[in-house]
């Protein structure tokens, strides 16, 4: 498969954006305006989303934040497109050929943060080819968007971070991770910027020479 450019949106999740959420905070509000309109820019230019959903389980000493079978594990109202696909955190590498020319959106659902935890989107990562590059939005930036934008990188693909569309979730070591990722190539801007129409290149008028008739 070969995409310019691909949306990942990791951890949209109850817990993290909505004002019930265990992690909820106004910051995380406004950059979940910049994550919907990633998301609206996505869908009118064609360009394909794939989503990860954490799901933790409670008791086994792992995060305390989406948890299965809790609200704040659910995706946040109006994320998910009409046409879209679910996978769910079974440990297998099958996927659909070309699944992303089916569907505009592709849902993956894990219990690591780290979105390569999947099989099934390591999978997908080898059914592209190395022109395409990833536009990543979403919850913890120094967790799972770091892990996930460094290994993308590794794997040399492009990365751009939505810098006013990921939550830190208050971690100190946020600055720590995005510098990180400054290291390794990650590329940081605005959402304004990532989906500003192409500048038109003005062509110069070349001036006509003009025939003088002599008497």
């Amino acid at each position: 498969m070969s995409y310019e450019r691909i949306l990942l949106d990791m951890e949209v999740q109850a817990d993290f954006f909505c004002s019930s959420g265990r992690f909820y905070s106004k910051k995380n509000g406004q950059a979940l305006k910049q994550i919907k309109q990633l998301l609206r820019w996505a869908k009118t230019q064609s360009v394909p989303v794939i989503s990860t959903l954490l799901r933790t389980v409670s008791g086994t000493g792992g995060p305390h934040y989406c948890i299965e079978g809790t609200p704040g594990e659910l995706r946040v109202p109006r994320t998910v497109f009409p046409n879209h696909r679910a996978f769910g955190t079974r440990r297998t590498t099958d996927l659909p050929q070309d699944i992303l020319e089916h569907y505009p959106q592709v849902l993956f659902e894990k219990r690591d943060t780290n979105a390569l935890s999947n099989l099934r989107i390591e999978r997908l990562l080898t059914q592209l080819n190395g022109n395409t590059t990833f536009i990543l939005c979403g919850a913890g930036l120094a967790d799972g968007i770091a892990q996930t934008a460094i290994a993308l990188r590794t794997r040399k693909f492009g990365v751009i971070l939505a810098q006013d569309a990921v939550a830190d979730l208050g971690d100190p070591n946020a600055d720590m991770a995005l510098r990180r990722m400054l290291a390794k190539g990650v590329i940081c801007c605005p959402t304004s910027k990532i989906i500003a129409p192409p500048k038109l290149v003005k062509r110069k008028h070349r001036l006509r020479a003009t025939a003088v008739h002599h008497a």
